[in-house]
């Protein structure tokens, strides 16, 4: 038994020997360096941060072709969630609309889609002033005089130069007729916002931020994403995309309404353009009191639904 442990020994310890040198070398004298590495082989957090860095450089330079060689190789469950999650961040900070329409471009070429994108998938061409009047004057004809019936006509005799009349009777001077008084313009109707406000209710839950909750539905009752909604007050605007918090339903956006003393700030709200406001007047205010209990500082809930094509 002993001679059979001595042989064994001696092998063994060359081994653990051996396997330990290998290791110092391969870890600490030599460790492998990766050189130009493939990206799909980057772990999870890095391929994330090379579509990141490849999207925004399709931002500064527009080169569609170069974005796409970066991207080859990947999954596309990395490549959609990375810029699904980069457009609904730059959306939600407000970053310049120019930078969300390149990437929004970038999506809808990689087939990526996401409520935020919907708003910046065609730049919007500016309208004109809904208070613009068109003019509707009628313009006025003045008629010419032409010589009446019973004007004579006179005869210049070459030597005296003294017209000589045929008859004696008298000559009419002929008359100009009132010229015609043009009419005011007649005010353009305002066309009617494409959606309509349906209920505006206040909320009193102890322990909440005051906010205003926007939800936007169609005709049937069902939540629209991708719209744009803005909030303004005197001296600043804030702007939301309904969809960009699935968990409380595809047509709520929400703000949060600290600006100011509780009745201080007067808020409107308007549907896509500033100069379109839905809801006026709207003040974060206190809720009615109840006894023995403080009195809490009141949110406001607007439901705003898409008007049906036939009253638009």
């Amino acid at each position: 038994m002993s001679g059979f442990s001595a042989r064994w020994v001696a092998p063994i310890i060359g081994l653990v020997v051996g396997l330990t040198l290998g290791l110092v070398y391969t870890w600490v004298i030599a460790p492998v360096e990766l050189v130009n590495t493939y990206p799909a082989l980057l772990r999870t957090d890095y391929r994330q941060e090379w579509v990141r860095l490849a999207a925004l450089s399709y931002v500064a330079d527009g080169d569609l072709g170069r974005v796409c060689a970066r991207l080859d190789g990947l999954r596309r469950e990395d490549v959609a969630g990375t810029i699904q999650a980069l457009i609904e961040e730059y959306a939600a900070a407000g970053r310049p609309a120019d930078t969300l329409r390149s990437l929004t471009a970038l999506a809808k070429v990689l087939d990526v889609h996401t409520p935020a994108m919907l708003v910046y998938l065609h730049t919007p061409t500016p309208s004109s002033p809904a208070h613009a009047i068109a003019p509707s004057l009628t313009p006025t004809l003045t008629p010419t005089a032409r010589p009446s019936d019973s004007t004579e006509l006179v005869e210049v005799s070459p030597r005296s130069h003294t017209p000589t009349p045929r008859a004696s009777s008298p000559t009419v001077t002929p008359t100009r007729k009132p010229t015609r008084t043009p009419r005011p313009p007649t005010p353009t109707p305002l066309p009617l916002p494409p959606f309509r406000l349906v209920q505006q209710e206040q909320i009193c839950e102890s322990g909440q931020t005051p906010r205003i909750e926007v939800v936007v539905r169609d005709e049937r009752g069902a939540g629209l994403a991708g719209v744009e909604v803005w909030l303004m007050w005197p001296g600043g605007a804030d702007r939301a995309v309904t969809g960009l918090k699935p968990q409380s339903g595809a047509g709520y956006a929400d703000f949060d309404a600290e600006r100011g003393a509780p009745g201080a700030v007067n808020y409107t709200l308007g549907i896509s353009e500033l100069g379109m406001p839905l809801v006026t007047d709207l003040r974060i205010t206190s809720c009615p009191s109840q006894k023995g209990k403080e009195p809490l500082v009141g949110s406001w809930r607007i439901v705003l639904e898409r008007r049906p094509p036939e009253s638009e």
